[in-house]
């Protein structure tokens, strides 16, 4: 049992792992590397015996680690930070890297030793790094995009491109101690302590394109020092720079509380039992033959329950397949593979995960088991897809934005063009809006735009679009439309649903609305500018009209 550990440990696990021998808590000897951590680092069992000292030349920011090292010694606590590697193969790459750093006390309870699992988290970056620039687009244009800058759990300072700051999120707050309008005006390298870089030339790559993070050091408002990831990112509209993003994330406080860990036969067991992340061992029939206790955490499944069952028996059916041809590929191939799918907790919920896996084979090259590496993703899911909603869908209504009504106007326009159909578009507003605003003030104001799209979309068809364009001004297509006369019918429902009874907050409200109406009949070339532009028209004569009205755009 104990060489089964040993394989899994030295083979099966893909994360780099370390086992350090403490000497008098002030030297540490390199005493176990995984394969992986060879693999990576390039190194061989040469290192082996050797303390961090005599190889500390060899590694990048060196000081940096021993003292962490030393900490951890100390304190008796287990430590994760996160830090970054630079490749140069054919152009230069950012890998980035979590670790976390446990001690393990012999029966004396003192620290003999120091276990580091080392884990990249590259693509877990990437990917936050991609949702973060979807977020920064969107900011300019959209309301809702605020949430996701003043909530993020990373700090978020807005530079100006001389690195002054401009902006700043609550968590920035919460890292610096200083209120975002203490520091507003002042460069972002006075609240640095200690540092190797120089700002201007790190937003001079930022600008041109090139990010990295950076580990610093800041002195907050109390006097203590703070770890920091540190990364600048353009803030761009339309491709032009106009403003930069500085991203901190605070690393100092990411203790966790210390267990004691055994030696040799165990040590597959210390990674397994407290990770986050599920591992399951899987044999060369499709059945499982471990799981670790982080099922009953994430799934709500004791870990027997999984035991000798086929390992996609808990996925879903729509994904079963996927994930097996993937799974046999990996083993024809030997390489590691990456998957997303669904699978359900014990609550009978659909959750997102993410499995990282790898064959393990014996000395006779025969498959041994997989090691299968998953996590819940389903937050990052979820957060992706409200990203894409609030692209598309104005902030205040939850109405189709003017992005999608271009899309779907697009899609009528290419139907009223191959099959005959007639289209139409009907613009209007809000009589009197600005004096509802001035006398009742902007949040009655903007109740009563919620009200009013909210009216429209009561009074068309299924296959109709409402979109607010901005302001009070909304937009209306109606593909399929066939007449004239179909659409002053919806026009008449929208005139009579406005009539009824207004009470906004305790407030009774009149409100009416003017319409513009105009309709593209098949055999005409028609834009979309064109049709918007008769129907804006059209609008300007029903409120010349008297207002509360709807007229028609006549050639």
């Amino acid at each position: 049992m104990n060489n089964f550990f040993e394989e899994v440990l030295m083979d099966g696990i893909t994360d780099m792992i370390f086992v350090f021998k403490v000497i008098n808590k002030d030297d540490f000897q390199f005493q176990f590397i995984n394969k992986s951590a060879k693999e990576r680092i390039g190194t061989s069992k040469d290192i082996i015996g050797l303390s961090l000292k005599e190889v500390e030349k060899r590694l990048d920011k060196s000081e940096f680690l021993y003292e962490l090292f030393r900490k951890v010694a100390i304190s008796q606590t287990s430590f994760t930070y996160e830090d970054t590697y630079e490749i140069n193969e054919e152009r230069q790459k950012t890998l980035y890297f979590e670790t976390v750093l446990t001690p393990l006390l012999n029966k004396h309870g003192l620290v003999d030793r120091l276990v580091a699992v080392v884990r990249d988290i590259t693509k877990e970056k990437e990917t936050l790094s991609s949702v973060k620039e979807m977020a920064s687009n969107a900011i300019e244009n959209n309301d809702r995009f605020h949430s996701l800058f003043f909530h993020n759990t990373d700090g978020i300072f807005i530079l100006n491109n001389m690195g002054y700051i401009t902006d700043g999120n609550e968590a920035s707050e919460k890292i610096t101690g200083y209120k975002i309008e203490e520091v507003v005006g002042k460069s972002f390298n006075t609240l640095v302590e200690l540092q190797d870089i120089e700002l201007k030339r790190v937003i001079d790559d930022a600008i041109n394109g090139t990010t990295k993070s950076y580990n610093i050091i800041i002195k907050n408002k109390s006097g203590d020092y703070v770890n920091i990831i540190y990364k600048i990112v353009p803030l761009l509209v339309d491709g032009v720079v106009i403003g930069l993003y500085g991203i901190l994330k605070d690393v100092t406080d990411l203790m966790k509380n210390s267990e004691k860990l055994e030696e040799s036969e165990n040590r597959f067991r210390i990674i397994a039992e407290n990770a986050n992340d599920l591992i399951t061992l899987v044999n060369k029939d499709g059945k499982i033959i471990y799981v670790s206790p982080s099922y009953k955490n994430v799934l709500g499944y004791q870990s027997n329950e999984f035991l000798g069952k086929d390992f996609v028996h808990n996925i879903h059916p729509t994904d079963q397949e996927r994930i097996k041809d993937v799974a046999k590929k990996s083993i024809q191939s030997g390489e590691a593979f990456t998957i997303e799918f669904k699978q359900k907790n014990a609550n009978e919920e659909m959750l997102w995960c993410e499995s990282i896996g790898k064959p393990v084979f014996n000395h006779k090259n025969e498959l041994q088991h997989l090691v299968i590496l998953t996590r819940d993703i389903t937050l990052r899911k979820e957060y992706e897809s409200k990203l894409k909603y609030f692209a598309y869908h104005d902030a205040l209504t939850e109405l189709p934005n003017r992005i999608l009504f271009n899309k779907r106007f697009a899609s009528a326009k290419k139907q009223f063009s191959n099959k005959n159909n007639s289209l139409a578009i009907v613009i209007l507003d809000i009589d009197h809006f600005k004096v509802i605003n001035d006398t009742y003030g902007h949040d009655i104001g903007d109740a009563v735009i919620k009200e009013f799209g909210a009216r429209i979309q009561q009074s068309i068809r299924s296959h109709d679009t409402v979109a607010r364009m901005g302001g009070d001004e909304f937009v209306i297509l109606l593909p399929n439309i066939q007449n004239i006369e179909n659409a002053v019918e919806i026009a008449k429902r929208i005139k009579i649903k406005m009539q009824q009874p207004w009470k906004i907050k305790g407030q009774k409200l009149t409100v009416t609305t003017s319409m513009g109406i105009a309709m593209a009949k098949f055999s005409q070339k028609i834009t979309k500018s064109e049709l918007i532009k008769n129907a804006d028209i059209a609008l300007y004569e029903a409120k010349n009209s008297g207002r509360d009205n709807y007229k028609l755009y006549i050639k």
